[in-house]
């Protein structure tokens, strides 16, 4: 060994590691010489070499991952016009639970053409010119909802209108038992605030949506991941298990119909066995059926709400997916829980905005969602299933897919040397985001999985990026050998 401490040694390795990353002999995303090897190579100890892994990481131009090492990072491009951009953040990013709803939110620059990360459909899908006309039809007759509350008459009738949307889906409900919402996180958020207190235990599905880790997080409770499969959604054996020889749990979190991300449908007699599980066992459920409206066959699954006979359900729907994003409208039967959830809301968020719940009301009274949302959902069904098969077609030997009978997600289990989270490094240089499977859960799990929104309309250019990720997992599967 002709080790040194002198700066100019580390400086000298991280040059030469510069150079090649220039060159493109290491590809965006590709995996580096491990610090051992990166130390032989040069002839000095671990710690030289790991300075100089540090120096280019701090430089954006490397990322480290726990217990895998080091990969070249993506450059970051100039966005047009506008001098130096931002970088992308770096995929290893998602490894912080904290970090991870606004690493993924960030992928949406204008630099990435195939945004396939988030669980939301193209804006040609929605009712944008009818919803514009809508807004300003309702100011126009009442400009007094710019900076009023919600006039008796209208929260009368948007109540009534989702008390006739509750009845299509087997609810019962009384009008003046339904809470509107800001979407369905605050409805869930509402339910976990009352339920819990910091500290408690909260099952939840796994994988499961990052959004509900970092909002279990945010407060102060622990999760339980419980299994998911996507032929049949949640473990009930795994549950009872849990919930027999585990700690205190003080609620049940669950998509039962097209779950994020698996797009599993849990069967009817699953649901039914769910709820007698939640008696014994003294489990409030808190069911988010924010894809159910997302069907593709010829029948909307059933709430378990719908079997609810002892209020152990609070459920939670949203139109956030069906019909209007950007409208963030959802509700709330929470049963005999209603007037605390009502209560914590008016505490905090106080009230859904007036105007559009008046412009909620009207879509309801006039048919229009269910119309629109019928359309949506035939193209999405030809969405997924175009979108699967081109995965089947360009990705290695051994990925494994089951296309859902709902909703956007697309689960995709590569085979299992594949690291998700390095491969969607490599596609941002390519303009391709996806979710790695890391992303779903707290624990280190789901690395060789991701999730693709299939809400965008097929096309040849996106079969391409399809075909392009196959071949950089290909590369991949082929550099670990």
């Amino acid at each position: 060994m002709t080790d040194t401490a002198h700066p100019a040694v580390y400086q000298r390795i991280a040059a030469n590691l510069l150079q090649q990353l220039d060159s493109g002999h290491y590809a965006p995303g590709s995996r580096l010489p491990s610090v051992r090897a990166l130390a032989a190579e040069h002839d000095v100890n671990v710690l030289t070499a790991l300075a100089a892994y540090r120096h280019l990481e701090q430089q954006q131009r490397v990322v480290a991952r726990p217990r895998a090492g080091y990969f070249a990072a993506l450059q970051p491009h100039p966005a047009p016009g506008s001098g130096q951009a931002s970088p992308l953040p770096a995929a290893a990013a998602l490894v912080d639970l904290k970090s991870r709803m606004s690493t993924l939110l960030q992928l949406g620059d204008e630099r990435i053409r195939w945004q396939l990360h988030m669980a939301e459909a193209s804006p040609t899908l929605y009712p944008s010119a009818e919803l514009a006309r809508r807004l300003q039809s309702t100011l126009t007759r009442q400009p007094g909802l710019i900076g009023a509350h919600l006039p008796g008459d209208i929260q009368r009738r948007l109540c009534h209108g989702l008390q006739r949307i509750a009845s299509e889906r087997g609810l019962s409900l009384p009008a003046d038992g339904i809470l509107p919402c800001h979407g369905i996180t605050e409805g869930i958020s509402l339910a976990l605030r009352y339920l819990t207190r910091p500290g408690d235990t909260v099952a939840v599905e796994t994988p499961v949506y990052f959004g509900l880790l970092q909002t279990l997080q945010g407060l102060g409770l622990k999760a339980l991941e419980i299994p998911c499969t996507p032929d049949s959604g949640l473990s009930l054996e795994a549950l009872e298990f849990a919930l027999r020889h585990g700690p205190a749990v003080k609620c049940l979190v669950c998509v039962p119909h097209f779950q994020n991300p698996t797009g599993a449908l849990m069967p009817d007699e699953h649901k039914k066995r769910l709820l007698q599980l939640a008696s014994q066992y003294g489990l409030t459920l808190i069911e988010d059926d924010v894809f159910g409206d997302l069907y593709y066959g010829s029948e909307r699954p059933t709430p378990m709400k719908a079997w609810d006979r002892h209020d152990q359900v609070i459920y939670c729907a949203s139109f956030t997916k069906s019909y209007a994003p950007s409208l963030r409208l959802g509700w709330v039967a929470a049963g005999r829980h209603h007037a605390a959830l009502a209560q914590l809301q008016a505490s905090s968020t106080l009230t859904v905005s007036p105007l559009l719940q008046a412009v909620l009301a009207d879509v309801l009274d006039s048919g229009d969602y269910q119309r629109t949302s019928a359309r949506i959902r035939q193209q999405l069904a030809s969405q997924m299933h175009a979108t699967a098969d081109a995965v089947m077609r360009h990705f290695p030997k051994g990925t494994r897919i089951r296309k859902p009978q709902g909703g956007m997600l697309l689960w995709v289990e590569c085979p299992p040397q594949s690291d998700t989270t390095a491969l969607l490094q490599a596609a941002l240089a390519d303009g391709i985001s996806f979710a790695p499977g890391m992303a779903f859960s707290a624990e280190p799990r789901f690395g060789h999985c991701l999730r693709i929104n299939c809400g965008q309309p097929f096309t040849p250019a996106l079969e391409a990026a399809i075909t392009t990720l196959g071949q950089r997992l290909a590369t991949q599967l082929l550099q670990a050998r």
